[in-house]
């Protein structure tokens, strides 16, 4: 694959791109004095490094372009990612919260049902230590003002004893 032009090898691509762009110019080639086919290969060689310089150059760029560019989408994607999940720890949050406000309504409920039972129990209770009061009072009443009895004469104690 290489072909030999004044003693030096050269890769068959770098003669194909610089040499064989026409017929003619093979031609040309071969019937140049060396030292101008050296002087061509070194100007091809020279261009060729130049374009693959500016290559280089422009591949550098824009692999930092691309990598700004990434970077930047992936500090969307965790800002993104943390507002995810501070939304699923709010979420997560607010059922705790709505659980935990059930549980608490129903122990309000539970408590005041609780405390209206404990009221009407110390109502009924009020009611009948008030009636209990009532009657006590009114017997006692009762007693005091009815009219003392006569007591009953007293009957003369046997003194002696018969035998």
């Amino acid at each position: 694959m290489t072909e030999e032009i004044s003693g030096t090898a050269l890769p068959a691509s770098d003669m194909s791109e610089g040499m064989a762009a026409s017929p003619g110019a093979d031609a040309a080639a071969q019937a140049a004095p060396q030292g101008e086919g050296r002087r061509t290969q070194l100007k091809i060689v020279r261009e060729n490094l130049e374009y693959l310089s500016r290559d280089i150059g422009n591949f550098r760029s824009s692999h930092t372009a691309s990598i700004k560019r990434l970077e930047k989408q992936v500090a969307a994607l965790r800002s993104e990612l943390a507002a995810t999940k501070l939304s699923k720890d709010v979420g997560s949050f607010r059922k705790s919260h709505d659980a935990s406000a059930k549980r608490l309504e129903k122990q309000v409920a539970t408590l005041r049902a609780e405390l209206v039972a404990v009221k009407t129990s110390i109502a009924k209770d009020a009611a009948r230590s008030w009636a209990k009061q009532e009657a006590v009072l009114s017997k006692i009443l009762a007693k005091v003002s009815a009219k003392p009895a006569k007591p009953k004469p007293a009957k003369p104690a046997k003194s002696a004893k018969k035998r």
